[in-house]
């Protein structure tokens, strides 16, 4: 049997059930079992009115897809931001850039801690955080005048919005699937990246229309109340509204609620016994690697393609574009890793990610910049929407916040260097040559390491439960590996 349950099926014809089937098949797998508890019957039952049919493990990856495509969007989308900052206020595009270095510097930092938080006190109340820093972050950000205001708004408060948005997210979607978990994660990053490639024309022409402060404020209200709306939806665990994991074995044993000092004994145990494993610190490396890679192309192509006499919406556009292609990929590529192993998709990507870029010696007109667009947006989306499945296929079903928020750091870590390296680079040198080859070198070294990797096919800790106390020992975790 392969990951997510499926066996004598080919990969097409998983594809084809995933998307025809939001809820599960006729078999031993029942996503929709529920606790049978009395206190449970009325969620339940709302549940049911509200989303007939539904198993609302989908409605959390919806709500979770927006959070993506609105809290995270602004951030993804700031290459818009650079060259009406250098027209209107005379900046730097290195002092401008550093606003965004600062954002992932912070996200970086705060990520193991958001981890923790999610841990602790579930998904949702640390979004709800992420969402009034998002809506200071966009109001600040309409208001500054100076560029440190800048360095503020969208270093420091945009910064620990991302980290209260992307690691209780990509949490909530681990602990609401059994099976299917690439397909729902596939979904989100799909909306990860449809979020920016809508964000950055949308941006542009609200910059073109009104003024970019405008547009900041326009986004931060508008914003942060959808989100706000949406939070009132939003459960952390299946048992809150009386369900299970979707994909559930119907003869499993429904786990017991534990307190949250058992929930954090829980989750400490998990999180030693995971980095003891060389796996742990090299899955923290490769986001970094790869989100080098990608910032500086995401940063920087609007001004490389400004610098060869684009104009400034039509560069807009290339950032859109390649946002765009990469949802494609950014789908795909989690459902094909939960098929046949995450390592080779993920290595694949990252190879995918790095070549393309070499384009950008030989790139001048419109045309050719959007046709890196497309091909560059090929592995970019893929590079790194397949951690959640790899985190799952070597470590198993325990509270991932922790290691989602290490992962994060190295991620964020990434960001900051690319959006700033290229920005140094640029004025050593009056050309983005070497900040080009460094992102290519970026990506490479990333899939060269996912290549040293363990495979994907057994648990690296399936045992990590012996480690707790008697009483905490469900016996709950078993083995989700499959070939790679």
């Amino acid at each position: 049997m392969v990951a997510g349950g499926v066996s004598g099926v080919n990969f097409a014809q998983y594809v084809l059930l995933c998307v025809l089937t939001l809820t599960p098949p006729k078999s031993n797998i029942n996503p929709c079992e529920t606790f049978q508890h009395p206190m449970l019957d009325n969620q339940r039952s709302r549940v049911a009115r509200i989303f007939p049919g539904i198993h609302y493990a989908w409605i959390i990856i919806a709500i979770a897809g927006f959070m993506h495509m609105a809290g995270g969007s602004v951030r993804q989308a700031f290459g818009v931001l650079i060259v009406p900052l250098q027209q209107d206020m005379g900046w730097s595009p290195a002092s401008i850039s550093l606003g965004y270095a600062l954002a992932s510097i912070v996200g970086a930092v705060l990520a193991p801690l958001s981890g923790m938080a999610t841990d602790r006190f579930g998904p949702r109340k640390v979004m709800i955080a992420g969402i009034f820093f998002f809506f200071g972050g966009a109001i600040i950000t309409g208001a500054a005048s100076e560029v440190w205001h800048l360095w503020i708004s969208y270093g420091i408060f945009l910064g620990v919005a991302q980290a209260c948005f992307s690691v209780p997210i990509l949490t909530a979607a681990n602990t609401w699937f059994r099976t299917r978990l690439g397909f729902g994660v596939g979904l989100l990053q799909a909306a990860h990246g449809l979020g920016p490639a809508i964000m950055a024309v949308f941006l542009s022409a609200l910059i073109a229309a009104l003024t970019w402060k405008t547009a900041f404020w326009l986004i931060g209200v508008s914003g942060s109340i959808a989100m706000i709306g949406l939070m009132l939806f939003f459960r952390n665990d299946p048992s809150h509204v009386g369900l299970r994991p979707y994909g559930t074995p119907s003869n499993e044993k429904a786990p017991k609620t534990s307190n949250p000092d058992e929930a954090r004994q829980r989750a400490k145990v998990f999180l030693m016994s995971m980095q003891k494993t060389n796996a742990f610190w090299q899955l923290v490396v490769v986001h970094f690697f790869g989100c080098v890679g990608h910032a500086i192309v995401i940063i920087y192509v609007i001004p490389i393609a400004v610098a060869a006499g684009v104009n400034v919406v039509s560069a807009a556009g290339i950032l859109s574009t390649l946002m765009g292609v990469s949802v494609l990929t950014r789908f795909l590529t989690p459902v094909v890793a939960d098929y046949l192993g995450a390592k080779r998709a993920m290595a694949t990507m990252f190879v995918l990610q790095g070549l393309p870029v070499l384009m950008l010696f030989w790139t001048h007109e419109l045309w050719q910049f959007y046709l890196f667009a497309v091909i560059f947006g090929v592995g970019y989306g893929g590079e790194g929407s397949a951690f959640p499945i790899i985190n799952r296929q070597y470590f198993g079903r325990g509270p991932m916040g922790r290691s989602f928020g290490w992962q994060q750091a190295g991620a964020g870590t990434g960001m900051a260097v690319g959006a700033w390296i290229g920005g140094v680079f640029y004025v050593m040198s009056g050309s983005y040559d070497i900040t080009i080859i460094l992102s290519v070198a970026m990506s490479l070294t990333g899939a060269a390491v996912i290549l040293t990797m363990p495979t994907t096919a057994r648990l690296l800790i399936p045992n990590w439960e012996d480690s707790l106390s008697p009483n905490l020992q469900p016996g709950t975790t078993r083995p989700v590996g499959t070939g790679g």
